[in-house]
Parts: C-alpha cells; structure tokens; sequence
C-alpha cells in the first residue's frame, strides 16, 4: 500500500524527553469559522490553510483518519472516568466511519475496551494503551509484568494525600493523573515519581503527557509503530489524517510525514503541521471534511 505524497512537506521540530528512557518509536458544534483561502506565512492554524487541505482531502482515493480521545474529540476531564462523548459527535463519527472512503481509527492511552465502549462507532478500529492493545489482541507478551504493578503500589503510598494527584491502573501499565494540582504540588509529585522510576529505567520508559506521567514496558513502541501497521492494511493509496493533543502522538505525527498532522492545542514544539485550538474546532475540521471528500 502506499501513501499519498505531498512534494510540499513541511519540516516540524521533534520534542525533546518524550521517553525518560527506553528507544524512540520504531518503526464547533454551532460556531462559525474564518477559513482562508490563503495562508499566512508562518501560521500552523489549520483553517488557515483550508483550501490546500480541502483540495488534498478531495482528491485522496481513500483517507485513514486517525482520532486520539481525550483532549481531541471530547474535553478532558478532572477525573478521567467522567469523560463522555456527546451525541452529535458521535453521529458525526458514526456518519464518517459509513464513508466508503474513510478508514477511521481511535487511537488512546486508554485500554482498548475502554476506549470502544466510550466511543461506541461500529465499523471504526480501536487501538489501546498508545498502541500495545488492537482489535486482534495485545501486541506481544510482556517480559516484566510483575514491574510496574509494584511501582503503583509505592506510588499509591507516597503520593496518598497530594490533592488532585491520582494513580490510574491500566493493567500492564499505569499513570498518575496531576490535571487541577497546584504548581506546588506538581513539584512533589514529580520528584517522587521520578524517584520510583529510576531504578526501572533498564526494563521500563516515563512518559510524560499531558498533565499526567506513565509507566509503560519498555516493549511498548508507541503510536506510530500503530499508525504503520494500520496504514499498511489499508488498500490502495492513502491520505493519512492523524489528530491528537499529546506528546503520545508525536510518534505518530513523525511516522506520517506527508499526511494531514495536527495538534490540538498551542504547542511550540511540535511534528504536526497544523494546529486546532480545541476539541471544538476538531469537530468543526471533522465536519468540514465530511463535505470535502463528498
């Protein structure tokens, strides 16, 4: 399968400290927007560039659309429990997951049947826990995997107390959630999971995303390795889209260079071409290309 070229590619800037450690990845509803037909000379906005990517969109035989979960295509929350997706984002989703010329794909730090129960769209593939967990399975067997469940449970113990610092449990891996904590005690916390994770640094990798850290096994190779493989089972050539908010999804940004990349959110730092403000103007992009593929 190949992928649809662009001989216009934009170079991006690859962020520093994704992975404390371990090897890089291998392998608005109602609102109107102002979409220019021509760009600025620096802007990364998105809708600045709407007529390049509308005419990419158009003439794409097939477009792999890529969607992260929280913090793209729904708000993220204090607790990551309460997140829902609305109704008419999900109609959306459910109308672009029917097109004959779409494969889409939600692609999470959550685990798998999480993330397909949250976003309920038949006919879409889910992949979990930044790639490790697919509709077939788990990639691969983990060597260590009494590691990192006695790394939570210290956690559990020595961050007990912290306000608004919580301890997520995701089988294989975990995560401490710091989203509403003081600056002060994002301090605390950070130095206390950096301490736990120094002696792992050998067997495991930190993540450091969006108002949160992760421990993951070191056979975790990211989203990207994901997005490949994806792409790969996709016949024909293909425009690959790929919309996401955290540092998770540079891997991914960086293994499509010639597709349609955008970070949610006001990043310097970034492999994504484009930028989207927030979940509202992803929705609003979604809605757009809809009418652009036709």
């Amino acid at each position: 399968m190949a992928l649809a070229r662009n001989k216009n590619t934009e170079e991006g800037i690859i962020p520093k400290g994704q992975f404390i450690s371990g090897g890089q990845d291998r392998k608005t509803n109602g609102r109107q927007v102002n979409i220019k037909s021509f760009p600025s000379r620096n802007s990364r906005r998105l809708f600045d560039h709407w007529e390049h990517i509308r005419r990419r969109l158009a003439s794409a035989d097939r477009v792999a659309l890529f969607l992260d979960f929280d913090g793209t295509i729904t708000p993220l929350c204090l607790t990551p429990g309460d997140v829902k997706l609305k109704p008419t984002t999900r109609a959306l989703l459910r109308r672009l997951a029917r097109h004959p010329k779409i494969t889409l794909c939600f692609i999470s730090g959550r685990r798998h049947a999480q993330l397909k129960e949250l976003v309920n769209v038949s006919g879409a593939h889910y992949v979990g826990l930044h790639g490790w967990e697919r509709d077939a399975g788990a990639k691969a067997a983990i060597a260590s995997p009494g590691l990192l469940p006695k790394a939570r449970q210290v956690l559990l113990k020595r961050l007990a107390g912290l306000p608004h610092v919580r301890v997520g449990d995701k089988g294989p891996c975990f995560d401490v959630h710091y989203h509403g904590a003081s600056q002060a005690t994002v301090r605390k916390a950070r130095a206390i999971v950096y301490a736990v994770f120094r002696p792992l640094k050998a067997q495991a990798r930190l993540l450091k995303g969006r108002d949160l850290w992760e421990f993951l096994p070191k056979e975790f190779e990211g989203k990207g390795s994901a997005v490949r493989d994806l792409i790969a089972d996709v016949p024909g050539p293909v425009l690959p889209v790929y919309i996401g908010d955290d540092t998770s999804d540079e891997f991914a940004f960086r293994a499509i260079p010639d597709g349609i990349t955008i970070r949610v959110g006001i990043h310097r730092r970034t492999r994504a071409r484009y930028e989207l403000r927030n979940p509202e103007e992803v929705i609003t992009f979604l809605q757009q290309l809809e009418v652009a593929i036709g």
